[in-house]
């Protein structure tokens, strides 16, 4: 069982997505499902910081489920050991098509996102 879950921020007008474990089906169709409502109560021009330092690529199948969520812009915390990043950064690129940039910390994904650092 992961501890993946999702927070939104109205003042920032934020979603906060933390990815943590393997995904299966099961799960990555929850999290989309908590993402959705969250999304519902966005702002337009809302930002998305999405912590993937404990996310386990998934299947083919969980990868799609992932890449039905479309965004403004999305930082990305990787940590150390990028892995689940790079799975979904190929996500962004290639099937989201929105942009995405990863960061080490989280410090630094939420600085990029507030503005403070490209």
């Amino acid at each position: 069982m992961t501890e993946s879950y999702v927070r939104y921020d109205e003042k920032k007008n934020r979603i906060y997505l933390y990815m943590e474990g393997f995904h299966d089906l099961k799960e990555a169709l929850r999290l989309k499902e908590e993402y959705r409502k969250a999304i519902e109560k966005c702002r337009p021009g809302f930002t998305v910081l999405v912590d993937v330092t404990k996310y386990k690529p998934g299947s083919e199948e969980v990868q799609k489920v992932h890449a039905e969520a479309s965004v403004s812009r999305v930082a990305r915390v990787v940590g150390k050991t990028p892995l689940g990043g790079m799975q979904l950064n190929r996500i962004s690129r290639t099937v989201g098509n929105y942009p995405a940039k990863n960061f080490a910390t989280f410090e630094e994904a939420e600085a990029y996102l507030d503005g403070e650092i490209d």
